[in-house]
């Protein structure tokens, strides 16, 4: 496998973030801080736009309901879900619908301005979802020392079992999933391994050691990048249709918690605050300003803006919440 060294990455970042989001052709966006130091973990965000941004995240308090956040493109609202005692870990969306996955096998779905409780198999965390359609949507996660799982709701308002998660897949979590279609699902787990949906069956290849944490990947039309860490630091790899090649194995690097799911501005996120952006064929660092214990996800919109959210949520509950975005239009901070 080619590695680049983490050294080299940092020395081309010099100089600035990266860019993206410029305003034709003015001065490049720049990271700002629109919530920080919130009660919980702010834990995932996505975006059709700079009039429809979702955040979601940690219960602020035992008895209390996970953090939802909507921005309209006029004002940040706070949403109660119906839920208590409970960590939401990821949303995702689409124009008609929202899913919001996390805790308790909890998923719910935002449709015609109401939330919506699903049926699921289990009470494990859902730490991924994604969906080729509104009505064809996956569910991944597992609990730390349990059995992983693969969800998959095809209409109604159930989501039933994928069978055939691959032996190799012995404990530990499926952390994320992404897809460039209903055929051609990715999902990256424990043990250094990336699973694939053809559409007929679930397969794996390895991509890292047997140590390493994928808790994340996007794809776009034409790459996969997967990122995670092994015991103590990072590892990153990137597949551009020859197989997973380690980029940056990072000796001596950060562990890496975000992957921006789709598209193709790609974006790494993890420990101690730190970025990286895909610019043209090179990881270069993103400062992001801010420092926080770890950021968990990332989102990219096509217009270049960016979203990055995390907080302390390695420990219970989920505290010090902080919500960055990357663009040159103006928006407001959380409520």
């Amino acid at each position: 496998m080619r590695a680049v060294p983490l050294a080299l990455v940092l020395a081309a970042a010099c100089g600035g973030g990266g860019g993206g989001g410029d305003d034709d052709g003015g001065s490049p966006a720049a990271w700002q801080a629109l919530g920080e130091h919130r009660p919980s973990s702010l834990l995932s965000v996505w975006s059709s736009g700079l009039d429809n941004i979702w955040v979601v995240g940690g219960r602020e308090a035992i008895g209390m309901p996970p953090t939802v956040l909507h921005y309209n493109g006029t004002a940040w609202a706070k949403l109660d879900p119906g839920v208590t005692n409970v960590d939401l870990w990821n949303v995702f969306g689409f124009a008609d619908a929202v899913y919001l996955g996390g805790s308790n096998g909890t998923i719910l779905r935002f449709k015609n301005d109401a939330f919506e409780l699903l049926t699921t198999p289990t009470t494990d965390i859902v730490f991924g979802m994604w969906g080729s359609s509104s009505s064809d949507v996956w569910a991944v996660g597992g609990e730390n020392a349990g059995s992983p799982f693969v969800w998959r709701l095809q209409g109604g308002s159930t989501f039933d079992v994928v069978p055939g998660v691959p032996a190799e897949l012995t404990t530990g979590p499926v952390w994320k999933v992404t897809g460039r279609s209903a055929t051609d699902v990715y999902m990256s787990a424990q043990q250094g391994l990336v699973l694939h949906w053809n559409g007929t069956a679930l397969s794996s290849q390895t991509v890292g050691g047997f140590e390493e944490s994928l808790f994340s990947l996007g794809c776009s039309a034409t790459k996969c990048v997967t990122a995670g860490g092994n015991i103590t630091n990072g590892v990153l790899y990137e597949d551009d249709g020859q197989g997973f090649m380690s980029r940056v194995p990072t000796p001596d690097g950060p562990i890496w918690r975000g992957v921006t799911p789709v598209g193709d501005d790609f974006y790494v996120v993890g420990q101690f605050g730190a970025a990286l952006h895909l610019v043209g064929d090179q990881w270069v660092s993103d400062p992001t300003g801010k420092s926080p214990p770890a950021y968990h996800a990332a989102w990219a919109n096509p217009d270049g803006t960016a979203f990055a959210v995390g907080g302390d949520f390695d420990r219970v509950p989920t505290i010090d919440g902080l919500l960055v975005y990357k663009g040159v239009a103006p928006l407001p901070p959380l409520p």
